[in-house]
């Protein structure tokens, strides 16, 4: 006979049981078109986060009208997952920004796309990321991609041909020699501009950066 009072004494089923799960992270992706040395702060229960950094396209040269030169090259694309994140650690990042081209009415040479880059601040990883720019056309050259360090993948800018700009990995050249049409951004490298109808060379696009949590 169990005296009163003491059932279930030792069941250890009586209102126990695990602990509740704690909250599930919800996934952000935190995207920046501009930004110089700026701050980037791992949210509380991320664990992971997929850092991608586009560089700028550079813009691209006035030429003669019917030459095949002079378009401009794409940003590169450096692409890094990162795990076993700390909530409340920082990184720094700087976004490239757009790049003019040439004017139109003379002959002249377009300008270098900007470098985007991602480091590690508080953040214990050692992350050195950088997706550098185009190469800008010139009178009588079309500009190559850039190239990235950094990255688990590391992706070329497009090269400029026939005076249309370079291709980024999500944003398109300018479309056309002479046409004087810009990249599209991120990273797409401006197409040549055209002295005969005073076009000036399209402009080089914006780079971008983002962090995808989860």
């Amino acid at each position: 006979m169990i005296p009163f009072g003491f059932e279930g004494a030792n069941d250890s089923s009586g209102g126990g049981g695990p602990p509740p799960p704690p909250p599930s992270f919800t996934p952000v992706t935190n995207t920046y078109t501009t930004g110089t040395n700026a701050l980037e702060t791992i949210p509380s229960g991320a664990s992971q986060v997929v850092i991608t950094v586009d560089g700028g396209g550079a813009s691209a040269a006035t030429v003669a009208d019917g030459s095949l030169k002079g378009g401009a090259g794409a940003g590169a694309r450096a692409v890094r997952t990162v795990t076993g994140l700390v909530g409340g650690q920082t990184f720094r990042y700087t976004v490239a920004n757009a790049v003019p081209g040439h004017t139109g009415g003379s002959l002249g040479s377009g300008t270098a796309g900007e470098a985007s880059t991602v480091t590690s601040e508080s953040d214990t990883h050692g992350i050195g990321m950088t997706a550098h720019g185009g190469s800008p056309g010139t009178t009588t050259l079309n500009g190559q991609g850039g190239n990235a360090t950094g990255g688990t993948t590391n992706t070329n800018g497009g090269d400029a041909s026939n005076g249309s700009g370079g291709d980024g990995v999500a944003g398109p050249g300018g479309v056309g020699g002479n046409s004087g049409n810009s990249g599209t951004a991120p990273s797409g490298g401006g197409a040549s501009g055209d002295t005969t109808g005073a076009v000036g060379g399209g402009s080089g696009a914006r780079g971008q950066v983002s962090f995808a949590y989860t």
